[in-house]
């Protein structure tokens, strides 16, 4: 964000409390999801492939008001900063959001501060697209994708080879080679025989779209 932009932000921001503070209503959930949009967008605490968590900070009224939903809310805003995640096209961990109570915001408003987080330590494979929908394999092994049975990860796709794509570790990376597949493998898109595989990025065999993703049996409670 250029330094215009920030100050314009925050100007912003000082008008949006002093108006909260002499005209106070009711904080509804479509105002703080604009209020993530902007802060997805600006690319705020951008940290590579780690991934980012939006923290919603609320007046003490306004958390107390949407404690029974905020849980499902959590959830949904997760799910649309996700959604605007893979339409960015830009390798990155699924965005994570949560609430939090905070007296040095005013009711009616909401403030949103944004954390990097960690990259994990064990990666997982999931079906974003194609089926099986959404089945997963773990990094922890070689690996072989495609449409025959004995594949570690068995792709229902007609344009998916036999044997379509081998995933190995290569001096502690995983990388993915592909198997001589009749139409090929894309990563993030482009299309290439070979390479190396990070926390988002996404591979293309046939129709189908696999994600790389954190192994959440590996994440911490």
């Amino acid at each position: 964000m250029s330094f215009f932009a920030r100050v314009e932000a925050v100007c912003a921001e000082a008008v949006e409390r002093a108006f909260a503070v002499a005209f106070p209503s009711a904080l509804e959930p479509v105002q703080i999801a604009r209020k993530l949009v902007a802060a997805f967008e600006s690319g705020a605490a951008a940290s590579g492939r780690g991934g980012r968590r939006f923290v919603v900070r609320l007046n003490p009224a306004d958390y107390a008001r949407f404690a029974t939903d905020r849980s499902y809310l959590e959830r949904q805003w997760s799910a649309m900063l996700a959604h605007l995640a893979e339409r960015s096209g830009r390798p990155q961990r699924r965005p994570e959001v949560c609430a939090e109570s905070d007296a040095s915001v005013a009711g009616g408003t909401v403030a949103v501060s944004v954390e990097a987080l960690p990259e994990a330590e064990r990666l997982a494979l999931r079906v974003r697209k194609g089926l099986p929908q959404d089945a997963r394999v773990v990094l922890d092994r070689t690996l072989i994708l495609g449409r025959d049975a004995s594949s570690d990860l068995v792709l229902l796709d007609p344009r998916v080879s036999r044997r379509h794509v081998e995933v190995a570790l290569e001096a502690g990376r995983w990388h993915f080679r592909d198997l001589g597949s009749a139409n090929g493998t894309r990563q993030n898109g482009a299309r290439t025989p070979a390479g190396e595989l990070g926390l988002g990025d996404v591979l293309g065999l046939g129709d189908t779209e696999l994600l790389v993703e954190p192994d959440d049996a590996a994440l911490p409670a």
